[in-house]
């Protein structure tokens, strides 16, 4: 049995502020001089410079070698790193782990290289148990890193042939996705690149205002499609990937308002390749990293909680800059969850899958991923450095998304897909729709209504909605924020903690419950004073409690809005919530059984063709 050697990953190295890619230093290596930039780039040489003496340590999160993932996920063995230098230094091989609470390195191998003219170097890894490999470098004179590599050994009959097919949806995202295409040209479709002639690029233009003529080149095509959200113009993208005469074996899904290092794309295409079987149907799940605070992981695999019905991440959210961080990502990884999904922030799927089990639901924004992964059972794989910058996904609570939006459509996906049937999302509803009522939400509570009452219109609502006139329907009821500077200064906004706690008592909740915090009362037995409370979930009833005005303050943007208690709104929306109630009691199977019955429609290349007119 031959056997090659093949790429697992590249080394980082290359912070490029002009480019404006702004990856922190500390996710790809640190130095003894602490210094924010430890290694000089010289552009005629295409190198970085480790100063003499000065100690340069790779062990982070796009540098460090998962030999867990590598060796349970892929056929590789014999690992390897490949680098290429020129000058004198002393190189570690590291295995990192925890003894206890404590992080531990333990240094492999210790080498020295050298050469007065650009080489390489192969260091055989030593065998391991441990999830995390690395190595430093320390500069015995002034040492010139060209590029690195780990590498590992494969037979030849267990590489398969991997085609990629990206497809990123846009809509007026110009800023973000013309500098994620040029980063593409740049460092994917260009000569030299490992995978040029086997990845093709989609650009599903949902806006219609991108240039083609501007944009496109060889395996990059821009298609003007209509704003049918990301649920449209992914599946979009799906049927262009299985249309291609050289059809490929995967379809990569990546949101527009990203900022991407093209690094991803070649890790999943190495991974992709030797992949054992028992894995050839798995998705490959991108990190979502926060596009303001670079460092912090969001989110890789999310699930949806049994207990609540609410959806969130399977890990802890980290700041992946030093290596218990890593450590602790790496043993969260090894969690389990029923109702796991992959976002489509950053998503590769076998194309098989797709014409197998069919394309997205038509639900426009909102748990087409979620609902795309129950359905095929999916199992995931992660991978550090793996990953985009998201924009927007955290600290911006949007009512018609969040309340509207997202419980519309997990009802949708529950009745049509027949998943999560151990959730209870009607319940998790009516909670949401008492506590906005009770902390003067009035608009907030008629958006769940709204979501439960769209709902029970049937299937044939949301296949022929018009879903860009539907959300702005709904973000026109989202609470108008003005500058906190516009409100009194006695009121002392800049200064305060919306997400303080306040403790009631138990006759203090019961009053709570039985005036609908105040509703009941008139308006002397209130307090006067405006109580600040959070802008988005985070709900405490102690704030809330026996007052007449509430300031909901949003300190990502320092944005309020003053809530006036309003019984006449109140006593309506509780009129209509017990009608609404009772319609979705006494009719609910009926209008499951019509969405399950049109399932198999709804997500056909038929039915999307014709929804999109082509």
């Amino acid at each position: 049995m031959n056997s090659k050697i093949v790429k697992l990953q590249n080394i980082i190295m290359q912070y490029d502020a002009d480019a404006n890619i702004g990856y922190y230093v500390d996710l790809m290596h640190t130095s003894s001089t602490k210094s924010k930039l430890p290694m000089a780039y010289d552009p005629e040489e295409k190198c970085h410079i480790i100063r003499k003496y000065d100690v340069i340590n790779f062990a982070s999160y796009f540098n460090c070698l998962q030999l867990d993932n590598w060796k349970t996920h892929t056929f590789a063995e014999n690992f390897k790193l490949r680098l290429v230098f020129k000058g004198k230094g002393v190189v570690e091989l590291t295995e990192y782990y925890r003894n206890s609470k404590n992080v531990n390195r333990g240094v492999m191998l210790r080498e020295v290289i050298s050469s007065a003219e650009k080489t390489e170097v192969i260091l055989d890894i030593p065998a391991s148990d441990k999830s995390l490999v690395s190595f430093s470098i320390t500069a015995l004179e002034d040492f010139f890193l060209y590029e690195g590599s780990y590498l590992a050994e494969v037979a030849e009959e267990n590489i398969r042939d991997v085609k990629i097919s990206l497809a990123s949806t846009t809509f007026k995202k110009e800023d973000y996705i013309k500098k994620n295409i040029q980063l593409l040209k740049d460092n994917v479709l260009c000569e030299g690149s490992d995978i040029k002639d086997k990845i093709f690029i989609h650009i599903i233009d949902n806006g219609r205002t991108l240039n083609a003529e501007e944009l496109e080149c060889e395996n990059l095509k821009i298609y003007p499609n209509p704003n049918v959200g990301g649920s449209g113009g992914f599946t979009r993208g799906m049927i262009e990937a299985l249309e291609l005469e050289n059809k490929p074996t995967h379809v990569l899904l990546m949101d527009d308002d990203v900022l991407i290092m093209c690094e991803s794309l070649f890790r999943t295409f190495y991974l992709l390749e030797i992949l054992r079987p028992e894995y050839h149907d798995s998705f490959v799940s991108g990190a979502m990293f926060d596009y303001d605070l670079r460092e912090k992981q969001y989110e890789d695999i999310g699930y949806v909680h049994r207990e609540d019905g609410s959806y969130g991440p399977l890990k802890d959210r980290l700041e992946m800059k030093d290596m218990d961080a890593l450590l602790s990502n790496e043993e969260m990884g090894k969690r389990k969850q029923e109702h796991s999904y992959a976002g489509w922030w950053y998503c590769c799927i076998p194309s098989q899958i797709i014409e197998k089990n069919g394309f997205s639901l038509p639900l426009f924004i909102r748990g087409d991923d979620v609902e795309f992964s129950l359905r095929n059972k999916a199992t995931f794989l992660t991978l550090n450095g793996i990953c985009i910058w998201h924009v927007g996904f955290a600290g911006k609570f949007n009512a018609a998304m969040e309340l509207y939006q997202v419980h519309r459509n997990s009802l949708v996906i529950q009745a049509t897909s027949g998943i999560c049937q151990d959730i209870n999302f009607i319940e998790r509803m009516r909670t949401l729709f008492l506590k906005e009522i009770t902390r003067f939400s009035y608009n907030n509570a008629e958006q769940i209504l709204d979501a439960i009452d769209d709902f029970m219109k049937g299937p044939e609502y949301i296949t022929n909605i018009v879903g860009e006139q539907c959300l702005r329907e709904h973000s026109a009821k989202n609470d108008k924020l003005l500058p906190i500077g516009e409100f009194p200064s006695e009121y002392n906004l800049k200064n305060a903690d919306p997400y303080s706690y306040k403790r009631l008592n138990i006759l203090q909740k019961a009053w709570y419950v039985i005036t609908i915090n105040g509703h009941l009362l008139p308006n002397f037995l209130l307090r006067r004073w405006p109580e600040i409370i959070a802008f988005d979930w985070f709900f405490v009833p102690g704030k809330n409690y026996m007052r007449r005005n509430l300031i909901a303050v949003n300190p990502n943007d320092n944005t309020a809005c003053m809530r006036v208690i309003n019984r006449k709104r109140c006593f309506s929306l509780l009129k209509r919530y017990r009608k609404t109630m009772s319609n979705y009691k006494k009719n609910h199977v009926a209008v499951e059984k019509a969405y399950k019955e049109k399932f198999a429609n709804s997500t056909s290349k038929e039915f999307w063709k014709e929804y999109l007119g082509i």
